[in-house]
């Protein structure tokens, strides 16, 4: 299991920061940092929740 404080800062230096200073992630980079690290795309959903963090581009269509 990977230290939440270690997969907070893979996904905070994956993140982008917006014109308006909100971080989003690419759904892309999300799955992408999840199979890197070997960890469930929850747990990269979860720290993004926690952190503020917006997915946008999603594959599905589910956010915007």
């Amino acid at each position: 299991m990977m230290d939440p404080k270690t997969i907070e800062e893979a996904v905070r230096n994956a993140a982008k920061t917006r014109s308006d200073g909100r971080l989003v992630l690419p759904c892309a980079v999300a799955f992408e940092l999840a199979r890197e690290k070997g960890i469930g795309i929850l747990e990269i959903g979860e720290v993004c929740n926690a952190n503020n963090i917006k997915i946008v581009q999603c594959q599905l269509g589910c956010f915007s």
